[in-house]
């Protein structure tokens, strides 16, 4: 017996005419468009009011009562909306205020005739922390050919020389991939005054060195540079007896072991110094993670742009409020810029407040950036320009 067959019931499909819809879109756009003009000019005028009076820009109560007021106008559907949209509106009306108040921004005078330079053809004199076959040294002569290097004994005296202008430049250790950010050399950033103008991404490749004739089971002590003895966790602890020691720098460890005379000692550093120091590269690769890359930073003591930039970095201190950092995220959003890295700091002395490390793919000389740094510093408690310039890899 043949079942029975059952139509499905036609449900009718709205007919909805796209192109209407659009036009009408269109012609609303035009409409809000010319209302916001209008409202911006009457903000230059409440701007004048303002310098007059000698009152600042953001009146918090009045901002507070005007997003209430609007949020209660809206019907029930669009209830949620209304805070969002006119937080961004009035942001954007305090930005042309504080313009019309302030003038350019301090970075705006500063930067407004910056364009890309040639970087230099001459020998330059570059400072690292470490010695000899350091990765940070390894890291200039990527950034530079053959620079005349000088060797400091920290991250803070590198950064005196470049302030002294006793070296032309510094390189410092920005992050692993591994072990992280290197909460010095930001705090550094933040207290210095010192300008990015370069960067290098370098696979690190850590090696087991030890003084010709060493074998791996007469080692005892293996000593490095904490991060590197972290970055090979894994493999000094699948080693029997051995014990960590703890040096400032990989290629400083390197040198220990050279000049000793115990042949139970070992380093982990990079090849190079096992051609430096007359060494025996006993195993090679031991980081634990295969992909282990260290982004060290090139600064100087004035803002250089060279040719090639493609990345500026900002230092930001935002309102301690809801909503602080999505304003800011947002204009840069707004204004089409291509934010490639953002990262929280703590801020010393303030307790669960934080300061923000911001790299976005716009330069000096393009409009972009015109806009930016007259757009966002009002935005922030400070807002602090770090450099602008390209990266490479190796």
């Amino acid at each position: 017996m043949t079942e029975p067959v059952i139509d499905e019931p036609v449900i009718d499909e709205p007919v909805i005419d796209l192109a209407l819809s659009r036009a009408k879109i269109d012609a609303i756009d035009e409409q809000l468009v010319d209302l916001f003009q209008q409202r911006m000019a009457i903000a230059k005028d409440v701007a004048a009011y303002k310098r007059a009076v000698g009152k600042p820009v953001l009146d918090a109560t009045r901002e507070r009562q005007k997003i209430s007021a609007v949020t209660d106008a809206a019907c029930d559907e669009f209830k949620q909306y209304m805070p969002g949209l006119f937080s961004m509106i009035m942001e954007m009306s305090r930005s042309y205020q504080h313009a019309m108040l302030d003038g350019p921004t301090d970075l705006t005078c500063f930067l407004k005739d910056v364009t890309p330079i040639h970087a230099p053809n001459h020998q330059v004199h570059v400072a690292c922390q470490g010695v000899s076959g350091a990765y940070s040294h390894i890291a200039a002569t990527e950034l530079f050919r053959q620079p005349q290097m000088s060797f400091e004994t920290t991250w803070d005296a590198v950064c005196d020389a470049v302030e002294s202008q006793r070296v032309d430049f510094g390189v410092l250790p920005l992050e692993n991939s591994t072990a992280g950010s290197v909460d010095k050399v930001y705090n550094l950033l933040s207290q210095r005054g010192l300008y990015i103008c370069g960067a290098v991404t370098l696979r690190v490749n850590h090696c087991l060195l030890v003084r010709p004739g060493t074998r791996l089971e007469d080692i005892r002590v293996v000593c490095s540079h904490e991060q590197a003895l972290r970055q090979c966790a894994q493999f000094i602890d699948g080693l029997e007896d051995v014990r960590s020691h703890f040096c400032k720098n990989t290629a400083l460890a390197a040198s220990v072991v050279a000049k000793g005379q115990d042949f139970t000692q070992a380093c982990i550093a990079s090849k190079l110094c096992a051609d430096i120091y007359g060494l025996e590269v006993l195993q090679e690769g031991i980081q634990d993670e295969e992909n282990n890359f260290t982004r060290f930073i090139c600064v100087s003591s004035t803002p250089l742009v060279f040719e090639g930039a493609d990345t500026s970095s900002f230092l930001l201190v935002l309102h301690h409020e809801a909503g602080s950092l999505f304003r800011v995220l947002s204009r840069i959003a707004a204004l089409g810029i291509n934010m490639v890295k953002l990262e929280s700091r703590p801020i010393p002395g303030r307790e669960f407040e934080f300061m923000f490390y911001v790299d976005v793919e716009s330069v000096p000389g393009q409009d972009s950036f015109a806009q930016l740094i007259q757009q966002i510093p009002p935005l922030c408690d400070v807002c602090t320009y770090l450099g602008s310039y390209s990266e490479i890899s190796r």
